[in-house]
């Protein structure tokens, strides 16, 4: 298995332009590339978390490989870029 953790740091003014394409396009776009599951999760104003984060967990790296290089992807992060402010991106191995 493998797990993708993503966290994104939103510009200001622009974190709901950014939860609304990470409900709506990012989450089934990796629901339809066979993620097993995913989780998307949002800042928190309660645990002082300004950050935007996705999880992912995989079967295989070749799917999540290729969702990340579909056209569908490559939009949604072309429509994503003006609202982020920095991302991070790990990939884990999980037994």
């Amino acid at each position: 298995m493998f797990v993708r953790v993503v966290t994104i740091s939103s510009k200001e003014g622009m974190e709901e332009q950014l939860r609304q394409i990470g409900r709506n396009v990012l989450v089934p776009l990796n629901k339809a590339a066979g993620c097993v599951e995913i989780y998307f999760m949002e800042p928190s104003l309660e645990t002082d978390n300004p950050f935007f984060g996705v999880v992912s967990v995989w079967r295989e790296k070749e799917a999540l490989e290729t969702m990340k290089n579909s056209g569908g992807y490559r939009d949604m992060l072309n429509d994503m870029g003006p609202m982020i402010e920095s991302v991070t991106d790990h990939l884990y191995v999980a037994e």
